[in-house]
């Protein structure tokens, strides 16, 4: 295997893509209290995707057998034989102890814990309680909440803070909508491999009107972020509104029946929804 494959495989085994966005919420979390680019900014986010590299990682350990089962999951690194266990564990301890490093130094320790709360809610918690219960998510949501708090505190804000709460907590409602629209896609998948999902517990029909619930609740508590002055600036509060207005007739097509399409586009469209939020709140902190 040469370099550039080796590299494709380890970014892999980390989840890269779902390590950048997690990142990004970190430094947004960082910048809502301290509102200017730095080297401790960069340490401490930096670290973050470090962690979460690690903590994937750590995951795909934990489910290899399964991934082996599932058509989306059985050319992951380890199961295609691209990576061993071995190899696995040692660059999910690298990336663990390397993200703490540097979220240590860039941060405190309270934030450490906190990162180190993560990863075994992660791991140790959420990732064994899908086995058990089809409502693991729950729970499991609150891996989105902890990266932008981790942020906050590393910047030097107060742990409970009304305005990083709120950021949080609309992380946390909107992991439970990103979850299950990519349940309606591919649950059989995840059955197949012995996980617990909602299919057992409603019919489809019922998961599409569930999860349109979860979609509007996290809106509102999007539109509930300036209340708590995470955005400030007249302008971006109205661009909250008009984004929130476009997104919102985009979540009924969870009624249509022509729904795989229609949900892969929600999806999408969910993960820009956040994407554009953390881009206002950055904007709003850096120039308003």
């Amino acid at each position: 295997m040469n370099i550039q494959a080796k590299i494709a495989v380890i970014l892999e085994l980390g989840k890269v893509k779902i390590a950048v966005p997690i990142a990004i919420s970190c430094f947004t979390g960082f910048i809502l209290y301290t509102p200017e680019i730095s080297w401790q900014m960069f340490y401490v986010v930096f670290g973050i995707f470090l962690i979460v590299m690690g903590a994937s990682a750590l995951n795909h350990i934990q489910e290899y057998k399964k991934d082996a089962l599932m058509k989306r999951t059985k050319f992951r690194p380890i199961p295609s034989g691209k990576i061993s266990i071995s190899e696995a564990v040692r660059w999910s301890v690298l990336f663990l102890l390397t993200g703490c490093a540097f979220l240590a130094w860039g941060g405190n320790i309270t934030s450490l814990w906190i990162a180190i709360l993560s990863i075994f809610w992660y791991n140790l918690v959420y990732t064994p309680l899908k086995q058990f219960t089809a409502f693991a998510v729950v729970p499991g949501a609150l891996s989105g909440a902890f990266p932008p708090w981790i942020g906050w505190v590393a910047a030097g804000g107060d742990l409970l803070a009304p305005p990083i709460l709120a950021l949080s907590f609309f992380f946390f409602i909107g992991q439970i909508p990103h979850f299950w629209l990519l349940l309606m896609l591919y649950g059989e998948d995840y059955k197949q491999a012995g996980f617990k999902v909602l299919i057992d517990v409603f019919t489809f029909s019922q998961i599409r009107k569930i999860t349109l619930i979860w979609m509007l609740s996290t809106i509102v508590v999007a539109l509930l972020l300036p209340i708590f002055r995470v955005i400030s600036s007249p302008i971006l509060i109205w661009s909250l509104l008009f984004l929130s207005l476009w997104i919102i007739p985009n979540s009924f097509i969870l009624l249509k029946k022509d729904e795989r399409l229609n949900i892969k586009k929600l999806f999408l469209r969910l993960n820009l929804y956040f994407l554009l939020v953390m881009i206002m709140i950055s904007i709003d902190r850096l120039y308003f």
